[in-house]
């Protein structure tokens, strides 16, 4: 299947947009794939007391469009599975939960799912177990309802975690369960100083999911083009390791917000510009 066909876009980046809206944009930009972001307004807890999920996924059906992933908003939302404190915790990985068992309705079985943070003057240990512990009960879960639980590598700004490839896969080690598989995004890479190659030679096919988003030393989720990331040799790694799966533009800037369709159709047109020389 040629590129065009595997991308995917971010309603994220719609935030300020109602989900109808999205759906067309998508529709113009000639996806065929979303990476569906569990995020407010659009598909979480707080829009109503019993979310309609069943036309949700209707809406998204009738659109033309399937759901490559569901990416609940792990930043924003109080959602912390690294947390110590203990009702955060708890809290946290129902919410997470709630969005693995409505992950099937979306004819998706796959959910990605962020390691959380510590605080700063947190044991880094105390920490990472509190994710390997939620972990090991969301691949339980997930599990139950044929979902597959894909671990995504994040920066500092985000977890202190996982911001490199040693410390990602000792916490993938550490859950040990083989319901859980690997989403990778390209920023934690530039800011590591690593490569999908390495990614791959170390997790090979559990790798299902990538993102890919432009980067620099002070921004992170930029359009293609706009930082420093070297997608040519990122789709040079993808074709050399054999990877046919989907790929997602988490272009989630802020400034994004305001005009979503033109940012992503840029960097869309970038990508696959950019693919031509590969």
């Amino acid at each position: 299947m040629s590129l065009q066909y595997r991308i995917s876009i971010n309603n994220f980046t719609y935030r300020r947009y109602s989900f109808e809206y999205f759906l067309q944009s998508a529709k113009r930009l000639g996806i065929g794939k979303i990476e569906l972001s569990g995020c407010h307004p659009h598909f979480t807890q707080y829009e109503a007391e019993c979310f309609d999920t069943a036309a949700l996924a209707s809406r998204i059906e009738a659109a033309g469009l399937t759901v490559s992933v569901v990416d609940p908003e792990q930043n924003f939302l109080p959602i912390n599975i690294a947390s110590s404190q203990e009702y955060l915790w708890e809290q946290s990985v129902e919410t997470l939960e709630w969005y693995v068992r409505n992950t099937p309705a979306f004819g998706c079985d796959k959910i990605i799912i962020y390691p959380g943070k510590g605080a700063m003057d947190q044991a880094f240990d105390e920490a990472r177990d509190n994710a390997v512990c939620a972990l090991k009960r969301l691949c339980r879960v997930a599990a139950e309802c044929g979902v597959k639980v894909l671990l995504q590598n994040v920066s500092a700004c985000i977890s202190n975690l996982t911001t490199t490839l040693e410390d990602f896969s000792t916490m993938y080690d550490m859950v040990d369960d083989e319901n859980l598989y690997v989403s990778i995004n390209t920023c934690p890479l530039l800011a590591a100083g690593e490569t999908l190659a390495q990614y791959f030679n170390a997790f090979g096919s559990r790798i299902l999911n990538i993102q890919l988003a432009d980067s620099c030393e002070d921004d992170e989720q930029m359009g293609i083009g706009e930082g420093d990331q070297d997608f040519k040799q990122h789709l040079l790694d993808l074709r050399n390791h054999g990877y046919t799966g989907d790929i997602a533009l988490e272009i989630t800037e802020e400034e994004y917000a305001d005009d979503a369709e033109n940012y992503y159709r840029d960097s869309i047109d970038a990508i696959l510009s950019i693919a031509k020389e590969v």
